[in-house]
């Protein structure tokens, strides 16, 4: 392992720092633009349960979400927010997903 050179690189930021202003850097800009996520219903959310093979109660669990609202989603009284549905959509497509998120 090579040993770091700490005041070189401070005097390297502090040369970058100076360049950038007198305008002689810039600093790249990347937009990003989220992809819109499928909308949910609540055959789907059913379906990837059952595709799952577990009860609401175990589902809830996996997703970790209250089992109250699994249950209001399954039953179309609220919709999940896009956290959740890209969470729902991943064990659709992984069902090894929560077992991932359970091993350290």
């Amino acid at each position: 392992m090579t040993e770091r050179n700490i005041a070189a690189e401070v005097l390297e930021g502090l040369r970058e720092v100076r360049e950038h202003r007198a305008g002689k850097r810039t600093l790249k800009t990347v937009r990003v633009e989220p992809r819109p996520l499928p909308k949910l219903t609540p055959e789907i959310i059913r379906s990837v349960r059952d595709r799952l093979g577990v009860s609401r109660v175990v589902f809830a669990h996996m997703i970790r979400v209250p089992i109250r609202t699994a249950e209001r989603w399954e039953q179309s009284r609220s919709s999940p927010p896009e956290s959740a549905a890209a969470l729902i959509l991943m064990a659709q497509r992984y069902p090894d997903m929560s077992d991932l998120l359970a091993s350290p």
